[in-house]
């Protein structure tokens, strides 16, 4: 052993100021580190021969040992199977982690996946005696690594001899230089695979290019964009004030404009948002959406307005002449409808992902070229089309490919970057469903063996340890009830009336935390994950299948662990106590929302089943009643449902869900049991329970509807409680035209801020508060099986009422706010992404239409008005698009066209090239305005007299027999209801309970909604 030191420095922030310390680690030299060839009879006595380490082949050609940026610049290609024998620095791996979390944990996947023979070895050159590097006075860091990495190389070219040739692969023109000098072959990775591999096409195409392609050389000459400022300078300005920093955003299909939000100071020390429109590529200067960039602000008289707010005249030009507006005042621009316009100046941070897309090709022409350049068009339309090198042109015709940006010349107005992976064909409802997936970065590869390991082994039965600390439940007639085909059954319920005239009522939550270990790999893997995504056809699993459908699945006649809550409370739900448990139930059935509605709606079914549910729903209007009293907003959105064929899988028809009673019902338990654990979760640990808050609606958040409500003669929404909000919606109701209240409800959706995930002691109590439902307190309790919020928010309750010990990791206030973030984060990705599979499944509807045949003309609705045009949107098939004033026809007073007014909109396919299905687009056409003379009338939200108690009668243990055998007949089907199309014919029973009623066979209906049961999806 040989001493050294090793140097390093940590940051730490106090007082909010960042204090940077520099330590010294004592290390340790050794000499009993072996190289990882499998043939090196010098370090054979030290190599791990157990299997679970890689060893390198001592018959290959070459051993390659990549520098730091190869590593993140082409892990695609280091991913590759045709790139073996790989030795990873210690200097590398350590940069790498320091650098990007997302690379490494790539690269340390392929390390650890012993079964694929990469054969890549991890070296610890940092502690060899022989390939250690000391830092030198005035040397860089990463000079300083440069050196190690050559010296790593340089001994392992001595110490194997004749063995595989060493190759340093480096992109770094003076550390090539360098290492030839020390007699080290240096090579960029593109070289090597060039002259060693070009046979093996898909590497070549993995290989991240270097060079950005000229030949879009036009319009502003040599140089189509401004170069961007040296980081240096831009950390200078940006101290200074004179550039601003935020991450741009660019919706829609519009690449010419985007807009940056960036947080500043008011005088009165608040922290606001300003946003700055970008409106050119030129001023976007090679810059894409979340991007994080350094931005100019340029004077007032240089501003410019939206696109969408142009006359036809002033877009038609807006590429090279934008209106601006020629005022040097800046009050007096904003007067002007001239928005505070900026160009970027700089990239901070390059957020970028790989991007899902299809290459333009041309259908008669035959790729001959060993190596050709094709653009690949994105599927997102606010990515920028970008430019590849390829011997794959034919075998990438017609494919979804995966592509990552490589580099953005000032020369060329594409990105240059290179493909990843073929995903499959284009219109695969497989391939789409993945490229929705990727795009909104939702994890969705198989769970790791570690995962995996962490599930319970063989037949799983109720555990004696167990059975003596729980509450036994097993006696209480518990059902749950979910949507048709339910399988990851979260909660279950169970309601008996009490010889005291009063209620018990249990809500059973599945017990997920007894399987899932804190810090264990299935918990780590969960909270990446932090929640399951829906989509029309698929579901992508927070956790494994055991759990989600099996061992936590709530199903019926089978033993379950719970988290429970129990109250006893009186008919008209006053609480008289309330117990927090762990419980064992069996449910007495799964039921699906209309088999409970069946059997409530039924005055003859008086079986224990039927009374509960009869019960729950009886308290459940109490409990609604009492929350609309306080202010609770009825919102609403549009959720849709396809109609499934059987045979082909395809979607045939669209159409709004329909909710029924004991879907409220189990919106109203979910609640009442998510309040009560809040408050006893706050109660024990005020400072870092996991809560959730939903602001208030920003000032004059409501002024654009309310004009267009005024313009319609109706009354005005009032936002400054949620109560007067809720008074006001409901008396925005047309006699005259029954959509035109859920029309403003959905509008009024909109304008409302978003609900998030918060750890307690980011707040002042006064804002915990959830607007929309008009609670103080709030927290997800109900669904641990798809949500990882609920999975921390149970073991907080578990330790409140003290059941287990506090975790050590909840009172670390920046663990706690990193982890509330991320579920944020998740959560959103998770709804845009069901939005992008509702709007693909759209597009399948409407790929019927392609050839010529005509939709049906519907109504539509004004939603929103621009200078240039208005959106409309169609209720029947939950579609919203603009019409320009240009392209309205049949004599339609364009002028005259307000939101909220009722038009005839005929709508026409306009295929995506090349069969796209994913860019099939509707065009929208008004053909007429629905004149409808609006009346107002007051309506309730809903009936607050809670019917009658049902009637109680004893039944025979025949009537009994026949009830129970007709629910699990139900229970059956609905188990035995097909993910995948079988051919087989639906009996009418099941199709009979799809919300609309249609009976038809070989049709099954998918509601395109993920399912929040407590109906809070602000």
């Amino acid at each position: 052993m040989f001493g050294g030191n090793k140097s390093f420095f940590s940051s730490t922030k106090r007082g909010g100021k960042l204090a940077v310390t520099r330590q010294v680690k004592k290390i340790y030299l050794r000499t009993d580190i072996p190289c990882g060839s499998g043939g090196c009879t010098a370090c054979k006595p030290y190599l791990d021969d157990s299997g679970k380490v890689q060893l390198l082949d001592p018959e290959a050609h070459h051993y390659l040992i990549p520098d730091t940026n190869v590593i993140l610049h082409n892990i695609d290609a280091i991913e590759s199977p045709s790139l073996k024998n790989i030795i990873i620095l210690d200097t590398v791996l350590g940069e790498v982690k320091g650098l990007n979390t997302g690379v490494y944990e790539r690269l340390a996947a392929l390390i650890k996946d012993v079964d694929r023979q990469k054969r890549i070895y991890v070296f610890s050159n940092e502690n060899h005696r022989d390939t250690a590097v000391q830092q030198e006075s005035g040397e860089t860091m990463n000079d300083r690594n440069d050196k190690a990495i050559r010296k790593a190389a340089k001994w392992y070219q001595l110490h194997l001899g004749e063995g595989p040739e060493i190759v340093l692969l480096t992109h770094d023109k003076a550390n090539r230089e360098k290492a030839v000098e020390l007699g080290i072959t240096a090579k960029s990775i593109s070289e090597f695979v060039n002259e060693n591999l070009a046979h093996e096409s898909d590497l070549v195409d993995r290989v991240a290019t270097g060079t950005a392609a000229t030949n879009e050389r036009k319009q502003f000459g040599e140089k189509l964009f401004p170069p961007h400022l040296p980081k240096k300078a831009m950390q200078s300005e940006l101290a200074k004030g004179t550039l601003l920093k935020g991450t741009l955003r660019q919706g829609g299909s519009n690449l010419h404009e985007g807009w940056v939000a960036v947080a500043t100071k008011d005088a009165t020390n608040r922290t606001v948002s300003n946003e700055y429109l970008l409106a050119s590529r030129r001023a976007l200067n090679r810059t894409i959406d979340g991007d994080v960039v350094a931005i100019r602000v340029l004077p007032p008289q240089d501003w410019t307005k939206p696109m969408r707010l142009l006359t036809k005249e002033q877009r038609k030009n807006a590429r090279t002449d934008r209106v601006t507006s020629g005022i040097a005042d800046e009050q007096g621009a904003r007067g002007a409808g001239f928005f505070p316009t900026a160009e970027v100046v700089g990239l901070l941070e390059n957020n970028r992902r790989p991007v899902c897309g299809s290459i333009l090709w041309d259908n008669d022409q035959t790729s001959v070229a060993e190596r050709e350049s094709v653009l690949c068009r994105p599927v997102k339309s606010n990515v920028p089309y970008i430019r590849m090198q390829t011997r794959q042109v034919e075998q990438l015709k017609g494919k979804r490919i995966q592509v990552v940006i490589d580099d953005w010349s000032e020369t060329s107005m594409y990105p240059e970057g290179h493909v990843v992976k073929v995903l499959g064909d284009i219109g695969d409802k497989d391939v789409e469903a993945e490229v929705i997936l990727l795009e909104n970065d939702i994890p969705h590869y198989q769970f790791s063996k570690d995962v995996l390991n962490c599930l319970p082994k063989g037949e799983w039965f109720v555990e004696p340890e167990e059975e003596a600390v729980r509450m036994d439940f097993r006696n209480k007639t518990v059902v749950s009830v979910d949507p048709p085909g339910c399988k990851d059954i979260d909660d279950a319920l169970h309601c008996e009336k009490l010889p005291n005239g009063n209620y018990e009522v249990g809500v059973h939550i599945a017990d997920v935390t007894h399987f899932v270990k804190e810090e264990s790999p299935l918990d780590l893997e969960a909270k990446k994950r932090s929640t399951s995504v829906y989509l029309v056809d698929r579901r992508i699993d927070m956790l494994p299948k055991l759990l989600t459908e099996n061992l936590c699945s709530l199903v019926g006649n089978e033993e379950r662990y719970t988290f429970s809550v129990v109250w006893e409370m009186t008919e008209d739900c006053k609480v008289v106590n309330t117990k927090f448990t762990k419980g064992i139930i069996k449910s007495k059935s799964a039921m699906s929302y209309y088999t409970a509605q069946d059997m409530v709606d039924d005055p003859n079914a008086t079986s224990d089943i039927a009374m509960g549910l009869k019960y729950l729903l009886m308290l459940s209007r109490v409990l609604k009643a009492e929350r609309i009293k306080a202010g609770a907003l009825t919102l609403a959105s549009q959720e849709m449902k396809f109609t499934m064929d059987m045979e082909s899988n395809n979607a045939t028809d669209v159409a709004e869900y329909v909710h029924i009673p004991t879907m409220s019902m189990i919106e109203e338990w979910m609640l009442f049991a998510n309040v009560a654990v809040a408050e006893k979760i706050f109660k024990e640990f005020p400072q870092w329970a996991c809560l959730r808050r939903h602001p208030p609606p920003l000032d004059g958040a409501m002024d654009g509807l309310n004009e267009a409500l005024e313009a319609q003669g109706m009354p005005l929404l009032d936002q400054s409680t949620s109560k007067n909000l809720a008074d006001t919606l409901d008396a925005c109701n047309d006699a005259n035209d029954p959509f035109f209240n859920k029309l403003v409800r959905m509008l009024t959706t909109r304008n409302m801020c978003q609900a998030k995930y918060f750890s307690s002691g980011e707040f002042d109590k006064s804002l915990f508060a959830h607007y929309g439902l008009a609670m103080s307190i709030y927290t997800h309790f109900t669904s641990p099986i798809r949500r990882y919020s609920d999975v921390i928010v149970h073991r907080q309750l578990a330790a409140a009422i003290g059941i287990t010990k506090r975790s050590t990791q909840h009172m670390d206030a920046d663990f706690m706010n990193d982890m509330t973030a991320n579920m944020n984060y998740r959560h959103t990705l998770a709804q845009h992404a069901g939005r992008d599979s509702r709007n693909l499944y759209i597009g399948f509807v409407f790929d019927s239409f392609k050839n010529g045949k005509e939709i049906p003309v519907q109504d539509g609705y004004i939603v929103r008005t621009t200078e240039s045009g208005v959106v409309v949107m169609v209720p029947r098939f939950g579609t919203e698009g603009m019409c320009l004033y240009d392209e309205v026809t049949n004599g339609v007073n364009v002028q005259s066209l307000k939101q909220l007014d009722k038009v005839k909109v005929k709508l026409t396919l306009r295929p995506g090239a090349q069969d796209d299905v994913a860019r099939n687009k509707l065009l929208y056409e008004i053909l007429d305005i629905v004149h409808v003379t609006r009346t107002p009338v007051k309506i309730a939200a809903m009936d607050t007299q809670p019917p009658p108690p049902p009637a109680e009668r004893i039944i025979s243990k025949e009537e009994e027999k026949e009830t129970d055998e007709t629910v699990k007949e139900d229970k059956v089907e609905e188990k035995k209801a097909p993910k995948k199309p079988v051919k087989k014919i639906v009996k009418k029973k099941v199709a009979k309970r799809v919300a609309d009623g249609a009976g038809k066979p070989a049709k099954r209906v998918k509601k395109a909604a993920s399912p929040d049961e407590e109906g809070e999806d602000i």
